[in-house]
């Protein structure tokens, strides 16, 4: 806490003397600031009055300050006398107001990056035991609803390439998904190439949700393809208990709350609340009075075969018509097996006496169970929930946690409430890729150790890697992007990028230095010479990645048959990919600066301190 308060102290007197310099830098940040932010407001970023705040508060603060510093009258330093250590007190102190404004102006947490789907499916399931005719009226009044919705919007109805339609499908797609169910139904909405859209696909689907609305007894869920890989629910709670009654009763209560905060506004961006706590499907019991079973010398496989064939049938022959094959299947009718008194009326044979059914045994009309999931031994409960465009699931997670807070504390003894689903495998990637982090600065530190055979140089290069994040910060916080797993591998990239730039620079000072040549001397011709090879590498990276970041496309083949390149800012591929380029890009970018400026300073200060200790150990001897 102290090292820390002592950079910001001696920032601030580095800035406070650097007078005129300090306000013309910092007019120069704050234009590149504002510049930045207007072209996103132009592309049709909404950009918040607290983030351009908290972004030019820093150029403008120190504008400020060096504005103060003007006044001055003697220029002596008040406190350091190092130009290296002014310079070295004002990166970290950089290092830590980024991070201070990347704490005041969140971009947001995610797990994969938002994109713009190519297909809209609308899920419709009902309640078990429904027939397909009924699911299919309820389905054709969705696409009315649709139609309306069409009809008033031309640039939603120009975006959709085509409808389809299915009808007692299976409870998940693909071939081979599973038993199809009359219950369940889809809708799905393939658009348009993405160059073609009048709006984009998110704004659609959050269209299309609010159009479809609700429908008594039946979940609606309104979903995007994903581009990333499978993940499951932004909010999914899993109740746990001994009682499934009770694990029912408190589901219920979950999705009830959460329904109610969604049509409250309590709890913004949550959508398609559901549970997998269904109904069961609608059935005839049978109690069989054993006592009186006994008394006729009929055991529980007689009573149970003679209603398993009045009602499922029994394959008596097959019927054979040329090279085709037909069962025989002889049951009772469907009027009779749907009547009660009718299968009461059913005798069991027992050693040649016909017994009536109603003899030893009662029919009750009840429902069975609906579907039953265990984890870990315990009977669990699913609720799951979505997050809608514009918000990201974390984000919606904390608001449900803290909406459900009072309720989790007051569950009874043996039951539990936790939220899996997508925040689970997210924090299980995001240890994996710290993990990965820190093994590869391991790694590094171990090559850089047995390459340089010292201590000082892996440990410049290290803090070097540490500081280019300054610069993923501050183009995180222009950009307004979410930190995600794309930005946590191009952190990765960026260290082995900046990794070797920094070597290239060092190992040249180290030669020059063994060549006889003085260690100031050494280091300012390594910087000159070694400047366009950085400099060089950095900008072709930079030039690489920007069409991947910023969807510049254009097309070749057209430009040069008919003229018409079709250029193209924008992609659906950037959605994706966007976060990692800009992520390398900003990093490199003051990764640059650090190669050629900061390293150097750095490993002239760290010479001088070896310097000084061993002249003092010898000294000592």
């Amino acid at each position: 806490g102290i090292g820390i308060l002592g950079i910001f102290v001696h920032t601030f007197e580095s800035v406070f003397l650097g007078g005129k310099r300090s306000v013309g830098g910092g007019l120069v940040v704050a234009l590149i600031f504002a510049v930045t932010l207007f072209g996103f407001s132009l592309l049709g970023a909404e950009v918040d009055k607290s983030v351009i705040m908290a972004v030019l508060g820093i150029p403008l603060l120190v504008m400020l300050i060096g504005f103060l510093g003007m006044f001055r009258p003697r220029r002596t330093p008040l406190i350091l006398s190092d130009n290296r250590a002014r310079l070295l007190n004002s990166i970290f102190g950089a290092l830590f107001a980024i991070i201070l404004v990347f704490n005041l102006v969140p971009t947001g947490l995610n797990f994969f990056p938002e994109t713009d789907p190519n297909r809209i499916d609308i899920n419709i399931e009902g309640p078990l035991g429904m027939n397909v005719d009924a699911t299919n009226d309820n389905i054709r009044e969705i696409q009315r609803r649709i139609d309306r919705l069409l009809e008033e919007h031309p640039e939603t109805r120009e975006s959709i390439k085509n409808i389809q339609v299915n009808v007692g499908i299976a409870a998940t797609g693909g071939f081979g998904a599973g038993v199809p169910s009359p219950e369940r139904g889809r809708i799905s909405l393939n658009m348009v190439d993405f160059s073609d859209r009048k709006e984009s696909s998110s704004q659609t689907m959050a269209r299309l949700r609010e159009a479809v609305g609700t429908i008594p007894d039946f979940l609606i869920q309104v979903e995007g393809q994903e581009m990333g890989p499978p993940t499951g629910s932004p909010v999914n709670i899993e109740i746990s208990g001994p009682n499934f009654n009770q694990v029912e009763r408190m589901t219920r209560e979950i999705s009830q709350m959460l329904r109610e905060a969604r049509f409250a506004g309590r709890i913004p961006g949550l959508v398609d609340v559901r549970d997998n706590v269904s109904g069961g499907l609608p059935e005839y019991s049978i109690h069989i009075d054993h006592e009186k079973a006994r008394q006729f010398g009929l055991t529980l496989s007689d009573i149970a075969q003679t209603v398993r064939i009045a009602v499922n049938g029994l394959e008596a022959s097959t019927f054979r018509d040329g090279e085709d094959e037909y069962d025989i299947t002889v049951r009772l009718r469907e009027e009779d097996r749907d009547d009660l008194d009718k299968l009461g009326d059913l005798t069991v044979n027992s050693m040649g006496l016909q017994v009536p059914l109603v003899s030893v045994a009662s029919f009750e009309e009840s429902d069975g169970p609906g579907r039953i999931t265990r984890l870990d031994l315990l009977r669990t409960a699913i609720v799951e929930a979505d997050a809608g465009p514009g918000f990201s699931g974390p984000q919606v997670l904390a608001e449900v946690q803290d909406h459900l807070e009072d309720y989790r504390a007051a569950l009874p003894p043996g039951y539990t409430m936790k939220y899996t689903g997508e925040s689970e495998d997210q924090d299980e990637s995001f240890e994996f890729l710290t993990l990965a982090l820190l093994i590869s600065f391991v790694l590094i530190f171990l090559v850089l150790l047995a390459k340089f055979n010292s201590l000082i140089i892996p440990f410049i290069i290290i803090i070097a890697v540490g500081l280019s994040l300054l610069g993923v910060f501050l183009g995180m916080i222009v950009t307004r992007t979410e930190f995600n797993v794309m930005v946590f591998v191009g952190i990765i990239s960026l260290a082995g990028i900046v990794c070797i730039n920094n070597i290239v620079l060092v190992e040249y000072i180290r030669q020059l230095i063994d060549k006889g040549l003085p260690r100031m001397q050494a280091i300012i011709e390594a910087g000159a010479i070694r400047l366009r090879p950085v400099l060089l590498t950095a900008l072709t990276t930079i030039l690489g990645l920007i069409p991947l970041t910023f969807g510049i496309d254009i097309d070749y083949i057209g430009l040069l048959t008919d003229f018409d390149p079709a250029f193209q800012f924008g992609t659906e591929s950037t959605q994706f990919w966007g976060p990692m380029g800009i992520t390398i890009i900003s990093g490199l970018m003051f990764a640059t600066f650090l190669t050629l400026v900061i390293v150097p300073v750095m490993y002239s200060v760290f010479e001088s301190l070896t310097g000084k200790v061993s002249a003092a150990y010898r000294h000592r001897e």
